[in-house]
């Protein structure tokens, strides 16, 4: 087993389980450094001839240009990443801590993330693209169908798949939903890689038994012990994408951060105020829809719907003189300006939509395509 310079494998922690003769075929890799900070961002030129033609038209306009030509590096590399695995195992906390900025909605209830979020990741010499994906589980009803359809497309479009899990309880072993996911992802042992989240919060002896049993149930390529939360161990993450994803010209423009509208967003945080605040199951029955999103000179105005199936939950959300939508609309609108850099005026109001989650025509107009 290999670990980064420094560490050392204590072979008792890897009783009852793969030798250390077998591991030693297995590449592990344990960093615990700080993510680096900061986009890196570049401005491609694809030929010589373009920039002439380009600064021939703007002459002709009466216009100077002023580019800064810069070669396309022939081994630069870019692809899709897709983050799976259960929900609430950190996969949008992750997404947030490479890209070094929020995107993705996070909670501590499991199933928060229903659509796939795109985040580009530019860093010198490559561009991950990441998809932060829905939780895999059973699905309940279309909602949840739809939703856990978003994760299997997006292991079907991506040159690599990260299988996010946290540390076992090695009472138990490997719980059934991963090894239901592990079977999904049979034939693909080259491009899946381990990412074993939340050691932060269990012994060494812990994470290495997990580590070593997750690996004898599947080949992973490579494992990467991590904890999102506090950024230990992204470097190698970082240096993963740099090192295996195909030789390729950026797939987006390097100044992007996400392929989501940000009206998209803005429905996003208000959601996730939702599950912050309430702590029944209504988070799970409401839909965030925003009506009109109106940019003015020094603030941005927004109109958003929740939509809820039942006439009880809204007297929940709404509260005791509109105090809980209140602090719901307080919480999402901090969360708003710091994404946009500006002030936000957020109204919010909420409306009874009963049977929207098995309504094939509400899913769709509420933005849960189906794939």
């Amino acid at each position: 087993m290999v670990l980064a310079e420094g560490l050392e494998l204590p072979t008792r922690c890897l009783q009852n389980s793969r030798s250390t003769t077998e591991l030693s075929q297995h590449k592990i890799l344990y960093p615990f450094d700080s993510i680096r900070k900061g986009q890196i961002n570049r401005a491609f030129i694809p030929c010589q001839s373009l920039f002439e033609h380009l600064a021939y038209f703007f002459r002709g306009q009466g216009l100077k240009l002023t580019l800064t030509l810069q070669a396309m590096d022939q081994d630069f590399k870019a692809g899709m990443v897709a983050l799976i695995g259960r929900p609430n195992v950190g996969k949008s906390t992750l997404l947030n801590a490479l890209l070094g900025q929020k995107i993705a909605i996070t909670s501590h209830k499991p199933q928060t993330t229903r659509n796939r979020i795109l985040g580009v990741l530019s860093e010198p010499g490559f561009q991950a693209v990441l998809l932060d994906t829905p939780g895999i589980h059973a699905p309940k009803n279309e909602l949840h169908r739809r939703i856990v359809g978003y994760a299997h497309q997006s292991i079907e479009e991506a040159d690599l798949v990260m299988y996010l899990a946290e540390p076992l309880n090695l009472a138990r072993g490997i719980s059934p939903e991963d090894k239901a996911i592990l079977e999904r992802l049979a034939g693909l042992e080259e491009r899946v890689f381990l990412v074993l989240n939340k050691v932060d919060e269990h012994e060494p002896e812990t994470v290495l038994k997990s580590l070593a049993e997750f690996n004898q149930a599947y080949h992973f390529k490579e494992s990467f012990p991590v904890s999102a939360l506090k950024k230990w161990g992204l470097e190698a993450i970082l240096g993963l994408f740099g090192r295996v994803l195909p030789v390729s010209e950026p797939l987006f423009d390097p100044e992007e951060v996400t392929d989501q509208p940000e009206r998209v967003l803005a429905a996003e945080f208000v959601r996730e105020q939702l599950h912050r605040q309430l702590h029944q199951e209504i988070p799970y029955g409401v839909a965030v829809v925003v009506e009109r999103f109106k940019e003015e000179k020094d603030r941005v105005k927004i109109w958003a719907v929740i939509h809820t199936e039942k006439e009880s939950h809204k007297k929940i959300i709404i509260g005791k003189g509109g105090l809980m939508l209140k602090q719901i609309g307080t919480g999402a609108r901090k969360q708003i300006e710091n994404l946009l850099g500006t002030k936000v005026y957020l109204d919010l109001h909420v409306k009874v939509s009963q049977g929207w989650v098995e309504d094939p025509t509400r899913l769709t107009q509420f933005g849960y395509l189906d794939h």
